[in-house]
């Protein structure tokens, strides 16, 4: 029989930091270290344990992969493990995260190449073992690279969900929709209190949305994130030969290139390749002023408007009732495309300006809703422990409750620093 403890240092009853520490006969493992996007409490808790044997990266946004610099500087010895992609992007969207913070971190971009030439490229489906611990990596269906984690400690198994998606897009292949035979469950809970609208239905209004703003005269700015989805708005927009001009910007380049260099973790790279042909590539900030002129389609970060070049376009088009601004992300609370959605008011330099270009929120996510996290685990065995971790407070003690009182699972919301002992029979 294994006795495990499982303490979560972030990501609990929010969206951001997301890190799991296991541990095992005085080792541990670690499921993500990420960072929080404001600035105060960025990172998670300390890892206390000074025996980190493994620390795995589900994928590479921030809010999972921003602290894993602090783990390779607090241990130095401890294996990194992800997908090809996921480092890549990791290390980009890190050194931006560094770039944006004025060198203010507690690591340098020196630590940050030293982080990615240390760790080891994992392929999907391929277990990796340790000393202690083994895993395996499952395409998770959010980003390129990103994974589902299949963890085991001596017979003890833990699946983690890391940001799941179960149904196809025009990037990706879905997740599986069965979690394997396991004796804990950590899932995310970002959309579990809703359902998204049919995923076609969304791309078409989308794709016409834009049309209508171009025909028009305005600017149809989409701030995206960088890495997964400004390529499936891309693609989005190649699928439907959307017919007027396309630029993309920041990031989102460099994103694109590492994205075609691993095509082989996403689904069409034809398509893929359609899409960013038929876009403008910006070369450098100099161009950007005359891109407001005409009228076209802008891609680019950030997809919560904290940084990237989407806030040069905002402040040439805000006032402008033509242009139109189109969320296609999450957005958390307190970040300045949250306000936008919800206030219609952006933030420029010290001031706050009323919004008159269009405003509208489009829900290509990438995270599964309540329906297919449910369908993952409402058959799960009644011995299972289910830990909802990855929504805001609402979403996650909701899921956990509807799944406790409708489906008689173990399941509960954890908050930061949480710690739960488990043993198999």
């Amino acid at each position: 029989m294994a006795l495990v403890k499982i303490k979560f240092l972030g990501g609990t009853r929010e969206v951001g930091a997301s890190a799991i520490q296991v541990q095992n006969n005085g080792r541990s493992m670690l499921l993500d270290y990420g960072a929080r996007l404001r600035k105060e409490n960025r990172f998670p808790l300390s890892v206390e344990d000074s025996n980190v044997e493994l620390a795995v990266i589900s994928h590479a946004h921030i809010d999972h992969s921003g602290a894993i610099p602090l783990i390779y500087k607090q241990f130095p010895h401890a294996e990194i493990v992800a997908t090809s992609p996921t480092l890549a992007f990791t290390k980009i969207l890190i050194e931006d995260m560094i770039r944006l913070s004025g060198n203010s971190l507690p690591f340098t971009y020196k630590d940050v190449k030293k982080v990615i030439k240390k760790a080891e490229k994992l392929s999907y489906d391929v277990e990796y073992e340790t000393d202690n611990f083994s895993v395996t990596l499952m395409n998770a269906g959010h980003v390129p690279g990103s994974s589902t984690i299949l963890a085991t400690i001596d017979d003890f198994r833990i699946w983690y969900s890391g940001d799941i998606n179960t149904i196809e897009t025009q990037l990706l292949a879905p997740a599986k929709r069965k979690i394997p035979d396991v004796d804990a469950i950590i899932i995310e809970s970002t959309y579990a209190l809703r359902k998204h609208p049919p995923r076609q239905d969304v791309e078409r209004e989308f794709v016409d949305t834009l049309r209508e703003c171009v025909e028009r005269g305005g600017v149809a700015l989409v701030p995206a994130f960088s890495v997964g989805r400004a390529q499936e708005v891309l693609s989005i927009l190649a699928k439907y030969n959307f017919e007027y001009p396309v630029v993309l910007d920041g990031m989102a380049r460099i994103a694109s290139e590492i994205t075609l260099k691993y095509s082989n973790f996403i689904k069409n790279k034809k398509l893929l390749q359609k899409a960013l042909n038929m876009a403008h590539w910006v070369k450098d900030g100099s161009e950007r002023k005359g891109l407001v002129v005409d009228p076209k389609v802008i891609v680019s970060p950030a997809g919560m408007l904290q940084g990237g070049s989407a806030q040069y376009y905002i402040k040439h088009i805000y006032s402008d009732e033509t242009s139109g601004i189109y969320l296609v992300g999450y957005q958390v609370k307190g970040t300045l495309g949250y306000r936008l959605l919800n206030e219609r008011t952006v933030r420029l330099g010290r001031k706050v300006k009323k919004v008159d270009a269009e405003v509208k929120f489009f829900e290509l996510s990438s995270h599964s809703d309540r329906d297919e996290l449910l369908n993952l685990v409402k058959h799960v065995d009644g011995d299972t422990k289910v830990f909802v971790v990855h929504g805001d407070l609402e979403s996650a003690i909701g899921f956990a409750q509807e799944l406790r009182e409708s489906y008689d699972i173990d399941a509960v919301a954890p908050q930061e620093g949480d710690t739960f002992i488990l043993a198999n029979s």
